[in-house]
């Protein structure tokens, strides 16, 4: 072999083996790729031909206990470009004529289309034809996409408790944002194929489907009571020069809002979706607070309705400080104080209780915490440990000073005395239902605790009445034709944050009450916040509570009960007071019930019939005939033992209660509402009778 040959053979052996080094080099790392990173490969490559794409769903409609709509989600369009795409297929003319159809003025849109990001909105939440329109003009670099928009067909109606939804659809405030999780629905997450150039091919089967629907949320609240209660505030807002008011409507066995209006009186306040005063911020009450001190003290047995307190004729010194009255009163009872709204004689009833017994009341009543109702931001109000209380702080609190309630809270416990002692937790939820139609949350009465007896809520009951229909009393403008109204005015002095102490000219004027007296259907709660002095509770507070009513018992169908002079006579429900109660007490019946004629003890042949009777009635029948009741439940009696006209027994008649007949079962009591209550039918005459000393016409 020649040199030259050998030389040549090496060469191609060495040319051999590097190609083998190199094929096997080239085999290990496609066998490394494929162990090691094919999983993430493989899903690059899924990504390079699949797209994916989510549609937001649409939101539910909320609607009032009617089925009326105060807010829904309608589909519209959504344009969005690649700005430098667009700027490169475009003219100064075809995008003047672009802002034209988007609504934006041309400097608008060029500063948009400036933005360095490849990806911006150039106009969301239009109308279908208007989208279409803009695309029509054929540029390239925009894009659609379908989006819905939240609507509130009611205006401002309920918007506090309706709330907000954000451009993206999030819930921000009240209803939309506390049931969020249910209102939002499901959106949908789609898979599609994209062709050779990476465009999406929407019409392959993977694409096929739709977004489900959020949640319908069904509100207790009535739209025509929510309307009524606006309108009436907003009226009385602008001629008492208040900065801001509230309304609540409620029913007070089963704790649902049926109104719960704020107004202000700056117009861009006027309708706050995102605030809601009534929940969320807390006022003095004044004296409204004298009623609940009332039941608080006759519960704890302190005072009784005929104990006489000497309200000194008008001026108390306690300490170095001096609590006047608006007028000079001598000895009044329990009666005399609430109707003249004596501070005097309150501060002395809250002083007799002591610091730990009222603060324990009091939060019995549900001051000093909250109400656990379905909206966002309640704030628990103010109620200071009792340890940290001096004399004057108890006697202040007495009359409503120091202390800090939210309007709900205030309308939750005369609740409370308007149902028998029972604290109901507010709710203004009733039903939700998915796409579907299935229940998916429904709410029913729930109790939060007993604030008192039923005896001793019957007898405040009484003495609220005289505050309104009393000679002396000063909620005298509450009242409403044809029917009984009890319930309580309040005048507190605005805080001034700057020196701690008290506006002498600032006022926060309110009224809080309920009706029928003598069977109550609705709690009302009036308040005027940042009044003139002059403005008192009574004067401009109760006229507004006396329309809401009137309105709301219409829209309710609820009939004022006239009765024979000799059915009255024959159900006494506790005589009027000097200057006394002129409320006609002639039974209301349950719907679909007929009333009860009942005859004296001898000629009745037994125990009376308190079949379909409420709580309070069969109270004040016991009481005639000298019978102890053995309560269970609540709402109007369906069943007793021993059965009517029985010969009497010296055991007590146990009688069971139940919501009325024409409530739906998601209004009825539930077990946990349930209460077994020995009761003692006291006299109820007593918790009105007294004698008074002199008294001048109170306002407050």
């Amino acid at each position: 072999m020649n040199t030259a040959f050998m030389r040549r053979r090496s060469r191609i052996g060495q040319l051999t083996l590097l190609t083998a080094g190199l094929f096997l080099i080239a085999a290990t790392r496609l066998v490394w790729l494929v162990m090691r990173d094919g999983p993430a490969l493989n899903s690059r490559a899924q990504r390079e031909h699949m797209g994916e794409l989510k549609l937001a769903a649409p939101r539910g409609p909320i609607v009032d206990r009617h089925g009326e709509v105060l807010a829904l989600s309608v589909e519209t369009r959504s344009l969005y470009a690649h700005p430098k795409k667009l700027l490169d297929a475009s003219n100064p003319a075809q995008r003047a004529r672009l802002a034209e159809e988007l609504g934006l003025s041309s400097a608008e849109l060029e500063s948009k289309l400036k933005h360095p990001a490849p990806f911006v909105w150039l106009k969301r939440h239009l109308a279908p034809e208007r989208a279409e329109a803009a695309q029509a003009i054929g540029l390239d670099g925009i894009h659609a996409l379908s989006e819905y928009k939240r609507f509130y067909p009611e205006s401002d109606l309920a918007a506090g408790v309706v709330g907000l939804a954000g451009m993206d659809g999030q819930g921000l405030s009240g209803i939309e944002s506390q049931y969020e999780h249910l209102i939002r629905g499901e959106p949908l997450e789609l898979s599609f194929y994209r062709d050779a150039l990476g465009n999406p091919i929407l019409d392959s089967p993977l694409a096929l489907g739709s977004p489900e629907q959020g949640a319908r949320i069904e509100l207790t609240i009535d739209s025509e009571i929510q309307s009524l209660a606006e309108n009436q505030l907003a009226d009385q807002v602008r001629s008492s020069g208040a900065r801001r008011g509230s309304a609540i409507v409620l029913d007070p066995f089963t704790g649902e809002v049926l109104a719960l209006a704020n107004v202000g009186a700056d117009p861009s306040e006027a309708h706050d979706r995102l605030h809601d005063p009534a929940v969320e911020d807390a006022f003095e009450p004044g004296s409204t607070m004298k009623g609940i001190l009332g039941a608080i003290a006759l519960e704890d047995r302190t005072i009784t309705p005929d104990s006489k307190i000497f309200c000194e004729n008008g001026q108390y010194e306690i300490g170095r400080r001096v609590i006047h009255d608006h007028g000079r009163h001598g000895w009044l009872d329990l009666g005399g104080i609430i109707e003249v709204s004596s501070n005097i004689g309150a501060a002395k009833i809250a002083l007799g209780l002591g610091s730990q017994h009222y603060y324990e009341g009091l939060r019995a009543f549900g001051v000093g915490r909250r109400s656990g109702i379905d909206l966002p931001g309640e704030t628990a109000g103010l109620l200071r440990p009792p340890s940290t209380w001096e004399p004057i702080d108890l006697a202040n609190h007495g009359f409503g000073q120091g202390v800090a309630v939210t309007p709900l809270q205030l309308a939750v416990a005369y609740a409370a005395i308007a149902n028998g002692g029972l604290l109901m937790r507010p709710f203004v939820v009733k039903n939700a239902y998915d796409a579907a139609g299935r229940c998916i949350l429904t709410h029913a009465p729930q109790v939060l605790g007993r604030a008192v007896s039923p005896d001793v809520a019957h007898q405040m009951n009484l003495l609220l009445r005289a505050v309104v229909n009393g000679s002396d009393g000063t909620g005298r403008r509450a009242q409403v034709d044809e029917f009984t109204v009890a319930g309580k005015t309040g005048t507190a002095q605005m805080i001034n944050p700057e020196t701690g102490g008290y506006y002498q000219s600032r006022l926060v004027a309110s009224f809080v009450g309920f009706l029928p007296a003598d069977d109550p259907r609705l709690v009302i709660l009036v308040v005027l916040d940042d009044v003139n002095h002059g403005h008192f509770g009574g004067l401009v507070a109760a006229p507004v509570f006396s329309a809401i009513a009137t309105g709301s018992l219409r829209r309710l169908n609820i009939i004022a009960a006239h009765s024979s002079v000799e059915t009255a006579s024959m159900l006494p429900l506790g005589g009027g007071h000097d200057g006394g109660d002129t409320s006609d007490d002639a039974a209301v019946p349950s719907a679909g019930i007929e009333p009860v004629v009942f005859t004296d003890r001898a000629s009745s042949g037994g125990i009376p019939d308190f079949g379909g009777l409420s709580l309070r009635r069969a109270l004040a029948i016991a009481h005639r005939y000298g019978l102890e009741l053995e309560v269970n439940g609540s709402g109007y009696v369906i069943a007793q033992d021993p059965a009517p006209y029985a010969p009497f027994v010296h055991a007590p008649v146990k009688v069971t209660l139940a919501s009325e007949p024409e409530q739906t079962q998601a209004q009825a009591p539930t077990a946990a509402a349930s209460t077994t209550m020995l009761v003692t039918a006291r006299s109820s005459d007593a918790a009105a009778k007294g004698s008074r000393g002199p008294s001048d016409r109170g306002t407050r």
